[in-house]
């Protein structure tokens, strides 16, 4: 079966991307959908129509909409991107729910602005059998998954501190931060937030320092996305270190061994490089949606995902203003 998909959201991770000349994989939903042999690209929408006429051109698709519940009704597609800003997610994802017989949803990040709103869009698409998929792209690269096994294996040690560095709002890049570490890491018990950039912003980009079940620590460190973008994580063990940089594309493998400068003392010393981490990550999203609407799994950042992301970004954001720690629920 050939399903049938579109997107709402023309934008960058909608389509523009794939006119980057510098991104030389596939980095956009529509992108995704073409490439993908069970997938086929049928109707876009935006609210700019002049999106909506380019994204339709570029990808040559029969139909674009400005309204994306007329697309809905019209097109009928099996599966829906969305990929408009933040702060539409719920809306929008709930009037899908409600109003259409789509079997997908692939959902960039976040998933809503509060955990009430990802609760109810969570509850909402298991009593509508659909399936919600959200887009925090670490998620479906192969490497990431392979190396939580690595970071609870024998050579690695234990896992003894966790280090961070992020931009651009603890909602918008800060959940993805947030669940990389529950992947990797675990699930977080209790977190303290700083504001230390003093943003003027409707999501401000906070510091934290994370507690896990593990007993492991983190700091994260909130950068100025005015000055550059960054997205780093660097995890010691008792026997190693991975360093996960330039946004998850590059990850370094450090092991422990005799230091050369100095006898008695060990060192830290590079001995693997991976590049291409994140090589055609929306391309494995779409596939990987596919085979769960197949087979019946859960896909690899489920619904369930999305709101304990949330969730954390909230704690985060209520301990700022309580100057407390916020523990988390589960």
């Amino acid at each position: 079966m050939v399903y049938r998909a579109a997107i709402i959201g023309c934008g960058k991770i909608g389509s523009e991307f794939a006119d980057d000349p510098r991104i030389k994989d596939i980095y956009t939903h529509a992108g995704a959908y073409v490439h993908c042999p069970d997938t086929e690209l049928v109707a876009v929408c935006d609210s700019e129509p002049e999106k909506s006429e380019r994204c339709k051109n570029r990808w040559n698709i029969l139909h674009n909409f400005t309204d994306y519940r007329k697309m809905l009704s019209e097109i009928e597609p099996d599966i829906v991107s969305i990929c408009t800003p933040d702060r539409t997610h719920f809306d929008i994802i709930r009037t899908i729910l409600m109003t259409s017989n789509v079997k997908a949803i692939f959902a960039e990040k976040p998933l809503a602005m509060t955990v009430n709103e990802a609760e109810k869009l969570v509850d909402l698409a298991e009593q509508h059998g659909v399936l919600i998929a959200v887009n925090y792209s670490r998620r479906y690269a192969k490497k990431f998954n392979e190396l939580k096994n690595y970071l609870y294996s024998d050579a690695f040690g234990d896992i003894r501190t966790v280090n961070g560095y992020y931009t651009k709002g603890t909602f918008h890049n800060g959940t993805h931060w947030f669940d990389l570490a529950r992947l990797l890491i675990g699930e977080f018990l209790r977190v303290k937030g700083f504001d230390n950039l003093k943003e003027k912003s409707d999501d401000p980009t906070y510091d934290a320092y994370i507690e896990f079940k593990t007993g492991t620590n983190a700091y994260l460190h909130a950068c100025d996305t005015t000055k550059f973008s960054i997205f780093e994580m660097d995890i010691l063990g008792s026997k190693g270190r991975v360093y996960i940089k330039e946004s998850g594309h590059i990850i370094e493998i450090y092991r422990v061994a005799e230091s050369p400068y100095y006898s008695g003392y060990n060192s830290l010393y590079l001995v693997d490089t991976f590049t291409d981490v994140m090589r055609d990550n929306l391309l494995h999203a779409v596939e990987d949606i596919v085979q769960c609407l197949q087979t019946g799994r859960k896909p690899r950042c489920s619904g369930f995902d999305g709101v304990a992301a949330i969730k954390i970004a909230h704690a985060i954001c209520s301990s700022v203003d309580s100057e407390n720690f916020v523990e988390l629920e589960h």
